[in-house]
């Protein structure tokens, strides 16, 4: 896929100089999609095609719930549903046949027998992944893929490209576990073998000293708890757990 360079995003990014510069280009990406899923674009007719298509994950619901816009949310919602009443109709015929037909199922009885699944365990599971993938389908996380493989793409080119940018990335904190696979995986992509060798290298420093950067501040911030040490500085160890947490898991604990 070819992406554009949006390089102003990245450089703010690395100025806050936060646990991952991906959390925070995600997070303004989450806001801004959020924000315009309840605005006027919702109504341009691809856009509404797309949302009745693949409606929004359980974390994106909520969010737009949230945002107190509850007509357009009930719009969306009340199209989304007629488009995923039709096809839920044709899974439950599906499932509705399978346990109703018993020549079928005598058939799949060997292999029920012999450790298989019958017909009807098998329509089932096919149903119940139907409703899986129907619940973690998402038109904001999809665009959120895209936006941060945008981004990595950013990065991948700058520290190929531009001397500053690679050593304000070097001293940074790194990227946190969730969004550090987007940069390899653009890597992998983009670079040659040996420079794919150099970023790889570099990353694993970052990754490794900021970790340990961080357990020994959150060490600090619960010996901080002892009375022995309660009127020593906390030093940077105040919101050591958030952070090592954002690290972790890709995810500002607010």
């Amino acid at each position: 896929m070819k992406y554009h360079l949006d390089t102003i995003p990245v450089w703010d990014a690395y100025h806050e100089n936060s646990e991952c510069p991906l959390c925070i280009l995600e997070d303004k990406a989450e806001k801004s999609y959020v924000d315009s899923f309840l605005g006027g674009s919702v109504m341009e007719p691809d856009t509404r095609i797309e949302v009745n298509e693949k409606g929004f994950c359980p974390h994106h619901n909520k969010l737009l719930y949230k945002a107190q816009n509850r007509l357009g949310l009930a719009l969306m919602t009340h199209t989304h549903t007629l488009e995923t009443m039709k096809k839920l109709k044709h899974e439950i015929n599906k499932l509705e046949k399978a346990a109703k037909n018993p020549e079928k199922a005598s058939r799949h009885l060997m292999a029920k027998l012999s450790g298989g699944e019958s017909s009807i365990e098998h329509a089932m599971r096919e149903f119940s992944a139907w409703l899986n993938n129907h619940r973690n389908r998402c038109i904001i996380c999809d665009r959120i893929e895209y936006s941060l493989n945008r981004y990595a793409y950013t990065i991948i080119h700058l520290w190929e490209h531009d001397q500053e940018f690679r050593k304000a990335m070097n001293q940074s904190k790194g990227f946190c576990f969730s969004h550090l696979p987007v940069v390899l995986n653009m890597a992998a992509e983009r670079l040659s073998r040996s420079r794919q060798a150099e970023l790889i290298s570099e990353l694993n420093k970052l990754l490794l000293d900021n970790m340990d950067r961080l357990e020994k501040e959150l060490l600090w911030f619960t010996q901080k708890f002892d009375y022995k040490n309660q009127d020593k500085p906390w030093g940077n160890s105040r919101d050591a757990l958030p952070r090592i947490l954002q690290k972790l898991t890709g995810k500002y604990m607010e």
